[in-house]
């Protein structure tokens, strides 16, 4: 594990690699630069200590969130990384996260919603996941 730097707060930090990972946050801070340690400072403390943080809604209730925003801004590269993530590490349950991508589906068009379950299917198929839990579920 990379050593955070003196100024990122301890909960941000902690948080971050609750949620992303120890493999996504060390490379980016081995690789930090002048140019991009504010930014990086900036999410440690407020995104990861002061957001994800503050317990008011549960990490898998903010990876839904994040992947209907991310969806309705079309960042698709961003919606893999936290689909990923909401399986992965925030443990959304299956029957959740598929019913987060029927809904985005209806407002924010067809089209995200075809792009978010392609997504999906090759992730859960990369993760092996069982999907058997889902069958006779609405």
């Amino acid at each position: 594990m990379t050593q955070k730097p003196d100024d990122f707060t301890e909960i941000g930090d902690k948080t971050r690699r609750t949620i992303i990972g120890d493999e996504y946050v060390d490379p980016m801070l081995a690789s930090l630069s002048p140019f991009d340690r504010e930014w990086q400072k900036y999410l440690n403390n407020e995104l990861w200590g002061r957001t994800w943080a503050r317990g008011v809604l549960s990490h898998q209730q903010l990876s839904l969130i994040n992947l209907g925003m991310l969806a309705g801004l079309g960042r698709m590269e961003e919606f893999e990384l936290h689909f990923r993530i909401a399986l992965k590490r925030t443990k959304v349950p299956l029957a959740q996260l598929r019913e987060v991508l029927m809904h985005l589906s209806f407002y924010c068009g067809v089209p995200v919603g075809r792009d978010c379950f392609a997504i999906a299917r090759r992730i859960l198929k990369e993760e092996n996941i069982d999907l058997t839990e889902l069958e006779g579920t609405p």
